[in-house]
């Protein structure tokens, strides 16, 4: 029989509570289900296919899903606090993601297996199989599809090489009682027995239901996810795609098509448009903020073009980049980068493993030099996933690119990787035991960046006579000056002008305060500004990391407090204001006294 499976917790079995969740909660829940699915799909590539992925938003009348929701997931998802209203909404918005040129699920589909992507995917929860290029190694990355989906709940059927289609689904809930019984976190949407859904008149509906567009001898998986969280929308899935993303997509090896059949829109993003499609994208409040996007994809999408220059790296064992590193050629690749020419590089690395195995593997460095960038653009990517914490290049005026697609170093790499694939991390839990000289070679690779900039960004040796003359006068004695030289006056400087600012911004015990600057001569009242307010962060732009559980102006603890103004909006971490008067005053309070705050007014 076909339907929904939860088990009960035996006696002497204690509750547990799922939260790994809490390893994905760190960037949104848009960017968060792109990144993982699309990481799988990469995983799962076949041979050198392009991958296709097809994301949509669709909404189906509940009554028509009823064999995939049904009564005992309905109780179940009650116990839980999950359905508003005891019963499931009307009209239920679903988001529905697809890949194609993939090997789907393969491997054995018993729930007692033990192994393959199949039983991974379904039954492994914490830990993984993946080795090699493939990015996931903590099990937990399609824990996103419950933390996107407010029933915490998702299906997904896979069509395979053996000819299968299969179907499941899963729900990840918390420990919770029922009818006074106690039942286990899980629950899961199969046939007998716990096995997959093999049915093709089930199977049938489950495509029809959901707008599955996959035909059966089309490999791959899709995934359906009932009532996403109102932060997923066609903007938030564009966006998470095209920052992810950009490398595979630039280098044709991923097409990606996101459709909104709600409101009739559709991007479809591949090699031959992803330039013009981002940066036609208002990226203000995000990482890209304030970068000339267009000129960072094209000097990517150039440099895959360019025949690389191979590093010498002398020591295998203690690896180091230095200036007998670029075999001769330091001088014209020194000069090329400072006339701002694109620049690739390839590096090798030796992977030595404890069981004494060892592995020749090289990885990609992609670099330029923008003269007029105020900071850098730098990005580390593994098997197509870009790994989002690693800062190192300070505020150089560069855009710089360390890539990893050899499957030694990708192995590597992934085995040091946090869950959400967001660093490297030398302490990671069994890496120091697995590799001779884990530690030394990790830190090789993340430095590899700054290094060679180090060396092709330093000042000519020779003596710079001319050097800040522009800045620094010093009188010359008449014994020091040249026969014949003649004597000239210092260009006049201008004096240096300021514009007061508008405001004065003073900080307080758990907030701030904001007046008008009595100096500010050109105001006409009413105008209107908006204020905004992050947690200052060690990486990155504040306001890009604000999330909601930080503070919510709108929300009770915080209290605003204005003379001579009108609040006219106060949501999240903005405040727009309407200012009347020039002994307008605005007062707001009640932030963490612990964190310290960044405000900007405009």
């Amino acid at each position: 029989m076909t339907g929904w499976l939860f088990k009960e917790i035996e006696r002497g079995i204690p509750e547990r509570n799922p939260r790994e969740t809490e390893f994905f909660r760190i960037t949104s829940a848009g960017e968060a289900v792109v990144r993982e699915f699309i990481q799988n799909s990469l995983d799962a590539r076949r041979n050198q296919a392009i991958i296709d992925v097809k994301i949509s938003f669709n909404t189906v009348q509940t009554r028509n899903i009823n064999l995939f929701l049904d009564d005992i997931l309905k109780g179940h998802l009650n116990a839980c606090g999950l359905i508003d209203g005891h019963e499931y909404p009307e009209n239920m918005k679903c988001l529905v993601a697809e890949d194609y040129g993939t090997t789907g699920l393969d491997g054995p589909t018993n729930p007692d297996a033990g192994y393959g992507n199949f039983y991974n995917f379904w039954w492994r929860e914490g830990m993984s199989q993946k080795i090699g290029q493939r990015a996931g190694r903590w099990g937990l990355g399609k824990t996103t599809f419950h933390i996107v989906s407010k029933l915490k709940t998702f299906w997904g059927m896979t069509v395979r090489d053996d000819g299968k289609s299969l179907l499941m689904g899963k729900a990840l809930l918390k420990a919770h009682s029922l009818n006074d019984r106690r039942y286990h976190y899980f629950g899961y949407f199969s046939g007998n027995d716990f096995m997959p859904v093999e049915d093709t008149s089930m199977l049938s509906v489950f495509k029809d239901t959901f707008g599955i567009s996959r035909d059966d001898n089309k490999t791959g998986l899709s995934v359906a996810i009932p009532v996403p969280v109102d932060e997923i929308t066609f903007e938030s899935v564009v966006k998470g795609v095209i920052h992810n993303y950009y490398y595979p997509i630039l280098a044709g090896t991923l097409r990606v098509e996101i459709k909104d059949s709600i409101n009739g829109r559709q991007e479809e993003l591949n090699s031959y448009n992803f330039v013009e499609k981002a940066s036609g994208i208002q990226w203000s409040d995000t990482e890209w903020e304030g970068i000339d996007v267009r000129k960072i994809l094209q000097f990517i999408k150039d440099s895959l073009n360019i025949p690389p220059d191979r590093l010498n790296i002398q020591e295998s064992e203690n690896p180091c980049i230095t200036q007998e590193s670029f075999e001769g050629q330091l001088q014209t690749i020194k000069k090329n980068f400072l006339m701002g020419l694109p620049l690739r590089f390839e590096l090798p690395v030796t992977i030595r493993k404890t069981d004494r195995t060892e592995q020749e593997a090289s990885l990609m460095v992609l670099l330029k030099r923008f003269s007029e960038f105020r900071k850098p653009f730098e990005a580390y990517i593994r098997s197509g996933i870009l790994i989002s914490d690693i800062r190192m290049l300070g505020n150089r005026s560069v855009a710089g690119l360390l890539i990893a697609n050899d499957p030694p170093v990708c192995e590597f790499l992934g085995d040091c990787e946090t869950p959400a694939h967001t660093n490297w991390n030398e302490r990671t839990e069994g890496f120091p035991e697995k590799y001779i000289n884990a530690t030394r070679i990790l830190r090789f690779i993340r430095k590899s960046l700054t290094q060679i900039i180090s060396i092709l960004d330093e000042p000519p040796s020779e003596r710079q006579i001319d050097f800040l003359r522009e800045i620094f006068s010093i009188p010359v004695s008449p014994e020091e000056r040249e026969e014949g030289e003649e004597i000239t006056e210092p260009p006049g400087i201008p004096p240096v002008t300021t514009t007061p600012a508008q405001f004065n911004i003073n900080r307080i015990q758990g907030g701030f305060t904001v007046t008008l600057n009595r100096q500010s001569v050109d105001l006409s009242f009413p105008f209107e500004v908006t204020v905004k307010m992050a947690y200052d962060t060690r990486r990155g732009n504040p306001f890009a990391e604000y999330h909601e559980n930080d503070f919510n102006v709108g929300r009770a603890p915080i209290k605003i407090n204005c003379a001579d103004c009108n609040v006219i909006e106060r949501k999240g971490n903005k405040l727009k204001i309407q200012i009347t008067g020039r002994d307008f005053e605005l007062r707001v309070t009640e932030f963490d006294p612990k964190r310290d705050l960044v405000i900007d007014i405009k």
